[in-house]
């Protein structure tokens, strides 16, 4: 039956898509040729290839800028692909998909199962693995005595006792198991490490007797164990051709070894178990290899617990950490807006997470003048909450020592190409309001152009002629100004994509040409305004779940005769205005 290979779309603009590989080679990039397509600032025009031969699938980084990584671990070369890999490129998850099925070259190709310093042997003829015996089932019944098997595992259980941090655990699980095998003088648990797909030594004991050597394994061996979830016993490891190492097994003075892989209840593997013991004592026998495999389903038990402890302790850590990086980031923000003569101001901030991308700051300048700046970090999640951080700081440092708000711009954009965020960009707007000559001068890199509604109504974007390219893109880039009068009774509105791309039910976008109608039949007040976007806003999304950071700003300009008193500071809404 001919293999089926798929990569299935888990986020950005394609998220759902799957894409069925067929034989051969497909390329993944930016660019219209590829035969897979992610329109994506971070993908690279040519990012990387597939490929599929017979039951094998493989992946290669085509020298992408932003690299291709795989459950975690950036590849380098030609890396075998298994079922259920996660692939990012760029800032895009692809999940590979296959039925192959699953053999020792190809896990050895994927790097998934590898232990570091271990014999390359073949396991050929020369090999004396005597026993191999089945892994009883979840609730018992095979693999040993079945008194013999209850008895050692209450003596592990007793052991074990109430522990349950995986540091404890597993250095008492082989306590226990050198009391249920007292021949033994070595024991190592080895897990596979979440990053680097490896088997990973986590915790190891040596019996008195125990001869001083080298940690020995045997890839093919374990590579064996995992492939076919089966205890194998090597009876004479110093015959045995996958431990040929050359006169170690000797100096160290092994020579009987167990090994019985650890299985999760959904069938993958936590890990391996290896026992050994020296020349000179009893030899591991057909008995012990059942009844360590009779006790392995309740270590494994042992271990998964442990680990889903670890797990809930990570998370809780990491709920903390976001929790103060919320606050810190809260305290980047104004606390509300500037008392400016003549004007009322309006602001909303609400991230789709607990941290955002997003930024908007009011900076006072020289000369009574105020900068009103918004911007926009690409990505989400801690990475682009510190550039975000990052360039908070670059904006009102630049923009109070440049009078001139384009060259203080270029400054920002320069300081952000300097920083080593490779794969991030930002946009930025920034709208400096001279309240003595009523005045906007508006500095665009590749930001949505703000809407400016007159006394009458109209709207109109501004500066998009003289917009920019987005912080982070050129170091050399030159940007340019736009200078607008503000009269008596208009309003800017300045906004992230998370108001323009809020998505409803059926996934359809909010859209500029929406916003656009609201703002010219809404009130002529910034803050009644900005609250009926976002009521607007909201009825569009009814109730789907925001997937960006919406942050909003509206400046308005007080009729001469009617200075408005400030309205009742809403819950996650600034606003004020002065006479």
């Amino acid at each position: 039956m001919r293999t089926t290979c798929v990569l299935e779309a888990v986020s950005g603009a394609r998220a759902g898509e799957r894409f069925r590989l067929s034989a051969g080679r497909t390329v993944i990039g930016r660019h219209p040729s590829c035969g897979i397509i992610l329109d994506a600032v971070a993908v690279s025009r040519q990012h990387a290839a597939v490929g599929v031969e017979g039951d094998d699938a493989w992946i290669e980084d085509l020298g992408s800028r932003n690299g291709t990584v795989i459950d975690g671990r950036r590849i380098s070369g030609r890396r075998t692909l298994l079922d259920a890999d996660e692939i990012v490129i760029g800032e895009e998850r692809l999940r590979f998909r296959s039925d192959a099925p699953l053999t020792a070259e190809r896990v050895a190709g994927s790097g998934e199962l590898a232990v570091g310093g271990v014999d390359e042997g073949d396991g050929g003829p020369g090999s004396m693995i005597v026993s191999a015996v089945d892994l009883p089932p979840a609730a018992g019944g095979a693999g040993g005595d079945h008194e013999t098997i209850f008895r050692a595992s209450l003596g592990l259980d007793r052991v074990i006792g109430a522990s349950v941090a995986l540091d404890e655990v597993l250095p008492r699980t082989l306590e226990g198991l050198f009391e249920i095998f007292p021949q033994a003088e070595r024991g190592f648990v080895l897990l596979v490490d979440p990053d680097s797909r490896r088997l990973v030594v986590r915790a190891s004991r040596f019996a008195a007797s125990a001869r001083v050597g080298p940690v020995l394994f045997s890839r093919s061996v374990m590579d064996l164990v995992v492939r076919s979830r089966q205890a194998v016993l090597s009876e004479d490891v110093s015959a045995d051709s996958r431990f040929d190492l050359g006169g170690s097994v000797v100096d160290c003075g092994i020579r009987s070894v167990m090994c019985v892989p650890f299985v999760r209840a959904d069938g993958g593997v936590l890990g391996v178990l290896q026992i050994d013991r020296g020349v000179g004592g009893a030899d591991f026998q057909q008995a012990d290899l059942g009844l360590l495999a009779g006790v392995a389903g309740r270590i494994a038990r042992a271990i998964e617990q442990a680990m889903v402890h670890e797990e809930r302790l990570s998370r809780e850590q990491l709920r903390r950490d976001l929790e103060l990086a919320h606050r810190v980031q809260q305290g980047l923000l104004p606390a509300r807006p500037p008392e400016i003569r003549g004007y009322e101001t309006f602001d909303f901030y609400e991230p789709a997470r607990q941290i955002s991308g997003d930024f908007f700051s009011y900076v006072p300048l020289a000369d009574q003048r105020t900068a009103v700046v918004l911007a926009d970090v690409s990505g989400k999640g801690v990475s682009a909450a510190l550039v975000m951080a990052a360039l908070s700081a670059d904006v009102r440092y630049c923009l109070a020592s440049e009078p001139d708000a384009a060259r203080a711009v270029s400054r920002i954009n320069e300081s952000l190409c300097r920083s080593g965020w490779e794969d991030r960009f930002a946009t930025l707007v920034v709208a400096v309001l001279d309240p003595r000559v009523h005045r906007l001068t508006v500095v665009n890199a590749g930001h949505m152009p703000p809407l400016l509604r007159d006394a009458r109504g109209g709207v109109v974007p501004l500066g998009a002629e003289e917009a920019g390219l987005p912080l982070g893109v050129d170091p050399d880039h030159a940007y340019n100004a736009a200078h607008v009068p503000l009269e008596a009774g208009s309003t800017l509105v300045l906004y992230t994509d998370g108001v323009s791309e809020a998505l409803d039910h059926a996934q359809r976008t909010y859209g500029i040409p929406r916003l656009e109608r609201v703002i010219e039949a809404g009130p002529g007040a910034a803050a009644e305004l900005g609250r009926c976007i976002l009521a607007d806003v909201e009825r569009h999304a009814a109730g789907q779940v925001r997937s960006d950071d919406i942050c909003l700003v509206c400046v308005g300009r007080t009729a001469a005769e009617s200075a408005q008193i400030a309205a009742p500071e809403p819950a996650a809404a600034g606003v004020h205005s002065a006479p």
